[in-house]
């Protein structure tokens, strides 16, 4: 009897033991409302920000009433008030940070640039004021810090702008997956110039990219759009939006602009061409020559018959009418193929009475 008294009081001390544990694991979190972010050692010194290589940062932890993985991200501005921030695209896990100083002179240098500032008036000294944002994973309610003031000399820091050799489109088109971006096709010999046949739904909006991610993504602000087939084009929320939804002819060009690179988009007829021997030797753009469009997404382009036969040749006008082959394509084995900055393409044959018809959302096409 003794045995199974002192057995059940062990098992209700384990229980009790057991609910001690929960409590312990299970902490009440708590909404800090800021933290502590620690003045450099020498900060009334000036720091160089073009001969030194970092400057170490150290914070205190926001008290979340527990030991959370904390990611912080410095933000920086010419202001104490913090009405225009650059972050640093180094984000940091530790309260102890070695902060590149190449990224603050970048961001500082930015802030400059956007307040009418050239590269003719760097060198110069400033001050330059910095918080941390901190944030864990799974709460919405990112924490700021106290910021502090360093002074800092200033050389003109921006990584050369270089006309991007490649260009994409994202938007909703794709549900802003940006692995499903469309890669526009390079206007052939022409630097900068782009072009792609699009289906844009109602209401719905698009960004260029230099890469297919959204980090490189340019909008509204960036582009100046010359709407040439009423697609009302609005800004919505930085977006390029389009009120009106169908086919589209999207030629894009890039241009760098003082210290920015800028885009201009022209909104075309999506007008797709036959051209060449299928169709009696015409080599020039004209209505008789024109596909049919169709009304959704996912249909066929479709040529006139062909009256000839011969080769059968394919283009939208990127640049001019003169230039087409600049902007053609051809269907091979079922699959269509841009010729971008590559030579002459294969010679692809027709039969009097054929059709060439092409898929330019699945990048597929036939002849029969």
């Amino acid at each position: 009897m003794k045995n199974k008294i002192f057995t059940l009081l062990l098992a209700g001390m384990a229980i009790f033991s057991s609910c001690d544990s929960d409590r312990d694991s299970n902490p009440v979190y708590n909404q800090p409302e800021t933290f502590t972010l620690n003045k450099p050692a020498l900060s009334d010194n000036i720091f160089d920000l073009n001969s030194s290589s970092h400057i170490w940062l150290t914070c205190s932890q926001p008290d979340y009433g527990f030991t959370a993985a904390v990611t912080y991200t410095l933000e920086i501005s010419l202001t104490d008030d913090f009405e225009k921030v650059q972050v640093l695209p180094t984000q940091f896990t530790t309260a102890k940070m070695e902060v590149k100083t190449n990224e603050l002179a970048v961001c500082a240098t930015n802030l400059f640039i956007a307040e009418g500032k050239v590269k003719d008036d760097f060198p110069l000294q400033t001050p330059l004021y910095l918080r941390l944002k901190a944030v864990v994973t799974d709460l919405k309610e990112p924490v700021y810090s106290n910021s502090i003031e360093i002074k800092t000399e200033l050389e003109y820091t921006l990584p050369p702008i270089e006309i991007p050799k490649k260009l994409y489109i994202g938007g909703d088109f794709c549900e802003w997956n940006w692995d499903n971006t469309l890669e526009m096709v390079p206007v052939n010999g022409v630097e900068g110039k782009f072009w792609r046949l699009i289906f844009i739904p109602e209401n719905s909006s698009i960004k260029l990219s230099q890469t297919s991610t959204e980090e490189t993504s340019a909008g509204f602000a960036e582009t100046t759009i010359n709407d040439n087939y009423e697609a009302v084009v609005t800004d919505n929320s930085g977006k390029i939006g389009f009120t009106k939804g169908g086919w589209y002819l999207l030629v894009v060009k890039a241009a760098i602009e003082g210290a920015e690179l800028r885009y201009t988009m022209d909104i075309n007829e999506p007008a797709v061409y036959l051209f060449g021997p299928a169709i009696g030797d015409k080599w020039a753009p004209e209505e008789a020559l024109k596909f049919t469009v169709p009304q959704v997404a996912d249909e066929f382009f479709v040529s006139p018959a062909f009256t000839n036969a011969g080769e059968v040749r394919a283009c939208v006008i990127a640049e001019d009418k003169d230039n087409w082959w600049k902007s053609e394509f051809m269907v091979f084995n079922n699959k269509l193929e841009y010729r971008g900055n590559g030579g002459d393409q294969a010679r692809v044959q027709g039969a009097v009475g054929q059709k060439l018809y092409i898929n330019f959302t699945a990048g597929t096409g036939k002849i029969e």
